[in-house]
């Protein structure tokens, strides 16, 4: 009998069930600590996590303390995972970011569907004005951002050495073939930002005017992967003393990112939004819980595709407004903000991938929303 206790208890089951009438796919959240307790491990100890097959799958331990995994579920069923103590197989990661000193300290992170940037003081001091946050598309599983600066940045050298002896011609054909301003298969940087909002940065909203933050002045990479990525920035304090800060996560698989914005420093209520910039006048959608814009790119002409951007509002907003500044956004407004917690996502799709047209972004944010209000359940 000691025995059989021994073992039963090496060994534990995760069990995922889907109640809802649709297909899931996403990473769902388990209690590390709880996991350990029960298999009698620290919470520094390596696992083993295996599908119903056996096979070993990826799973990744927090910063917050969570036990993370990439589940499929079937509508009204039921996924199951066991646990044991030991040391696991090297895993592919699907979510990736770091900064880039080398390209004015730029962080840049990434998953299989999407690319997404913000600025920092190396930006910030050469005067360029980019608030927001920016795009990348991809239409890659792989992780493609390390190649692409490299590639980008050594075509700006050779660029500038040709230019420096007068071989323009030859300059211009080297910035073609590298920058990833143009695409070389697997996708490119076509979004306008800024002095915007860019896709999903937060701002206060002041006597008509959106006042933004500049770039962000310290960072702290909290997860790298392999199936979340999270940064917490920390803006600079403004003249009467506002600081902001945002703790951004994204999961493999998924178009959204997940924004937690807080204030130090606000005396009396605010008006408090985000959204996305406008680039033209069509394709802006405006509803209860989400703004949604097909983007035309900053040179449509030429690209002849759409980045497909959102900001989804679960906890509410107090509406949703077309705002007619220079430039325009469409934005979802808390009215009366005091400076605590506040959870949105944000997100993009290209229209060369997995999401090709605007009505497919409208079921993809419609799908998304409804997930996040019957989230997945988790028995141990």
């Amino acid at each position: 009998m000691k025995l059989l206790l021994t073992l039963l208890c090496t060994t534990i089951s995760l069990i995922v069930e889907n109640t809802g009438d649709t297909q899931r796919q996403e990473v769902v959240e388990a209690n590390l600590q709880t996991v350990c307790q029960q298999l009698g491990v620290d919470i520094d100890d390596p696992l083993i996590v295996k599908n119903a097959f056996g096979q070993e799958v990826t799973y990744q331990k927090t910063y917050d303390g969570k036990l993370l995994l990439h589940v499929a579920v079937q509508p009204h069923s039921e996924a199951v995972f066991t646990i044991t103590k030991g040391t696991p197989s090297s895993f592919k990661s699907f979510v990736q970011g770091k900064v880039y000193p080398e390209r004015a300290d730029d962080i840049t992170w990434e998953n299989d569907r999407g690319i997404y940037r913000v600025y920092g003081p190396a930006l910030q001091r050469s005067g360029e004005r980019s608030f927001g946050t920016d795009v990348w598309v991809k239409n890659t599983p792989e992780l493609v951002v390390e190649q692409r600066y490299q590639m980008h940045m050594w075509g700006v050298g050779q660029r500038d050495s040709l230019k420096r002896i007068g071989k323009a011609e030859e300059a211009n054909e080297i910035y073609m073939a590298t920058s990833f301003h143009h695409d070389h298969g697997y996708g490119l940087d076509c979004y306008g930002v800024g002095p915007s909002l860019g896709c999903g940065a937060p701002a206060l909203l002041e006597n008509g005017q959106l006042r933004f933050p500049y770039c962000y002045k310290t960072y702290r990479i909290l997860d790298n992967g392999p199936l979340r990525f999270t940064v917490e920035l920390t803006y600079g304090t403004t003249d009467d003393g506002i600081t902001e800060h945002r703790l951004i996560s994204l999961d493999r698989g998924s178009h959204f990112n997940r924004m937690t914005v807080w204030y130090d420093g606000i005396k009396e209520p605010k008006a408090f939004t985000t959204g996305v910039v406008l680039h033209s006048e069509d394709h802006l959608l405006l509803g209860k819980n989400y703004v949604l814009y097909a983007d035309p790119t900053d040179n449509p002409k030429v690209h002849q595709f759409q980045i497909y951007v959102a900001t989804l509002f679960p906890q509410g907003v107090d509406k949703t407004i077309k705002f007619e500044g220079t430039p325009s956004h469409g934005l979802g407004v808390v009215s009366s903000y005091k400076g605590e917690p506040y959870t949105y996502y944000f997100g993009s799709a290209w229209s060369n991938y997995d999401v090709r047209t605007f009505a497919q972004w409208q079921l993809t944010a419609d799908d998304y929303l409804q997930h996040l209000k019957n989230p997945l359940t988790i028995r141990i």
